[in-house]
């Protein structure tokens, strides 16, 4: 292949935009990612952007790198934090040849303060408006109280001990908190331009934002008979446009993306639960155990009772 052939493929690459669920188990609202798995390589050149479903907190311990954003890179290094909104697409690309170490942590921000503040819906949106904004890239030296706020709450994460819990729905807050009250101009943007101290802000794809309510709708339906023309109406789109905007933000069509929530919701239900395979089935809107086999074999590779025979408790399910 020639060069100009081999930077039009990276190009198509970079273009599409992949979308990467974490699942937050419903007594919790964080997951955390650690440990020596997370010592590794990241990205590579020409690697596509990838978006969450929740609010990533990242944090640097050893390798520099950048972090890819839509509108340009930002150097990382050693105690960097780093805040990505859902929805916002980036990727960590480190140096080539080594080894970085981060750890991470995926926040369902909202839930956590409707939650907390029950009918005050106006201060929970004024507070994720301003965590929201875009994406931070924020050093240790010039923010050691988010910085500990995020160490602490790895820390209780790791240990598991009496109450930790509630003490991370503690430090969670006030972390929260902490990031709502940043001064823009104040915060480090570690670009030459500090005009512009959060960046990603208004280039969020305008694309990705008009299928987001079908993504929430899903969440909360799976159970239920779904069709596209139903997404469709959640989002306000004609049929054929949202099927065309959600396959290319989403690499998969709708109903894919509704029978991957359901079979991720299946494999939750048989690690925590001992609902036999046909009740799992319809609890989790299948009709018919062909179906669920069929789908389940096409996420996973395997077929229900493998997966479940092979699987212990307290298998986190990621994807």
């Amino acid at each position: 292949m020639t060069d100009q052939g081999e930077n039009m493929t990276k190009k198509k690459a970079m273009d599409k935009i992949f979308f990467r669920f974490y699942d937050i188990p419903r007594e919790n609202y964080l997951l955390a990612l650690y440990g020596a798995e997370w010592k590794r390589k990241y990205g590579s050149e020409g690697e596509s952007l990838h978006f969450h479903n929740h609010l990533e907190v990242g944090y640097c311990y050893e390798g520099e790198g950048v972090i890819r954003l839509e509108n340009g890179e930002l150097p990382y290094f050693p105690q960097i934090l780093t805040l990505i909104p859902k929805n916002c697409p980036h990727a960590i690309q480190g140096e080539e040849g080594g080894l970085d170490y981060w750890e991470f942590l995926f926040v369902d921000m909202e839930r956590f303060l409707l939650d907390l503040y029950p009918g005050r819906n106006r201060l929970v949106e004024e507070i994720c408006r301003r965590i929201n904004r875009g994406a931070r890239l924020l050093t240790y030296e010039k923010n050691p109280v988010l910085g500990d706020l995020v160490q602490e709450i790895l820390r209780e994460m790791k240990g598991k001990g009496e109450f930790y819990q509630e003490s991370v729905k503690g430090y969670l807050l006030a972390f929260l908190m902490e990031i709502a009250r940043l001064d823009g101009e104040a915060a480090d943007s570690l670009v030459s331009d500090k005009r512009l101290p959060v960046v990603g802000k208004n280039l969020w794809k305008e694309e990705i934002r008009q299928v987001e309510a079908a993504l929430r709708y899903v969440e909360e339906h799976y159970r239920e008979p779904l069709h596209a023309g139903d997404l469709a109406a959640v989002c306000g789109l004609s049929e054929t446009h949202f099927r065309r905007l959600f396959q290319k933000n989403m690499q998969m069509t709708p109903m894919e993306y509704v029978n991957k929530v359901r079979i991720r919701e299946a494999c939750r239900l048989m690690l925590d639960t001992n609902a036999s395979l046909e009740e799992i089935a319809v609890k989790t809107g299948f009709v018919s155990m062909s179906t669920f086999n069929r789908n389940f074999g096409r996420f996973l590779s395997t077929s229900p009772h493998a997966w479940r025979k092979s699987r212990g408790k307290g298998q986190k399910i990621l994807f």
